[in-house]
């Protein structure tokens, strides 16, 4: 493989999302949101000329709900001209746990890229488990913490803890929903870390450090902030975000990861939240390596 392939398959991120709609901000106007941001993402991903967009898009997908369009759409990026763009597609028909995607994931199995083909085949194994179980189409792999009150727990031997705190910021023109869209966009890229336990977010601090020691775990905790969120003169939106990582349930701050992301040729919130997204994807990239120079040895 090229040098200017192994560029780009990097900049796939497995992730897990869920769709923040049940967080209490109102339902309604998260919906109606929810349905902009979906047309947007999917419009994107059909007819954006920039290979990292259209992989931003189908891994932001991955969070919505598991509408036809939604797999249709990430179906058919799966045979994208971009590796890239056919693993991010892959990992978000994992997600959304819709079995009739099973023909194409089978189809991409056997793709040229390694990372595309074992995507693939991860969205294979966990959908054929959704369509034994006869759970149906729509389930997702990731369980919404904010409207179950429960923990998610890991894949693999839980080692981490982690809570995530609602992101804040000092931007006027930034929605409430927006916000609660970030927190829900951070709470599933932690759920894909090897080990992690995501806590609820109504949790005390008492209640978190009970689980942590009953389970011997490291808690970490999440707080984030969207430092700007600009309209561009050329169109577009551009934001900047930090995430402090902290100990937890104390809050020591152990460190900070900045990431920054631009939408081009679109505005409003829909473009806002993927700007926001993706800024929150490049900064979490080395969360897992954060946590584990936190942790015990």
């Amino acid at each position: 493989m090229v040098p200017g392939r192994l560029r780009r398959l990097a900049i796939v991120v497995v992730v897990s999302a869920f769709l923040s709609a049940a967080l209490s901000v109102g339902i309604a106007p998260l919906l109606a949101h929810a349905d902009a941001r979906t047309d947007y993402l999917v419009r994107l991903l059909r007819t954006s000329e920039a290979f990292r967009v259209r992989a931003q898009a189908a891994l932001s997908l991955g969070s919505v709900a598991a509408e036809p369009q939604v797999i249709e759409a990430l179906t058919g990026a799966l045979r994208d001209s971009e590796p890239a763009v056919r693993a991010a597609a892959a990992s978000s028909l994992e997600r959304l746990g819709d079995p009739s995607a099973l023909p194409a994931l089978r189809a991409a199995s056997s793709d040229r890229e390694r990372a595309v083909a074992e995507a693939a085949r991860s969205a294979v194994r966990a959908l054929e488990r959704v369509a034994r179980s006869g759970s149906g189409a729509g389930t997702g792999t990731g369980t919404t913490t904010a409207s179950t009150g429960a923990t998610v727990e890991p894949r693999g031997t839980p080692r981490f803890y982690v809570g995530v705190g609602m992101p804040g910021t000092k931007v006027a023109a930034i929605d409430r929903s927006v916000l609660a869209s970030a927190r829900g966009f951070i709470a599933s890229r932690v759920q894909q870390l090897e080990g992690v336990v995501v806590a609820p977010d109504s949790e005390t601090p008492r209640q978190a450090q009970q689980v942590i020691r009953q389970r011997s775990l490291t808690g970490f905790y999440l707080d984030s902030s969207i430092v700007s969120l600009e309209t561009r003169p050329d169109g577009g939106v551009r934001a900047q975000v930090s995430v402090v990582v902290q100990t937890y349930p104390d809050r020591n701050v152990r460190s900070m990861l900045n990431g920054a992301a631009t939408v081009m040729g679109e505005t409003g919130v829909a473009a806002q939240r993927a700007a926001i997204e993706g800024a929150l994807n490049g900064a979490l990239r080395n969360l897992g390596t954060a946590m584990g120079a936190g942790s015990p040895r």
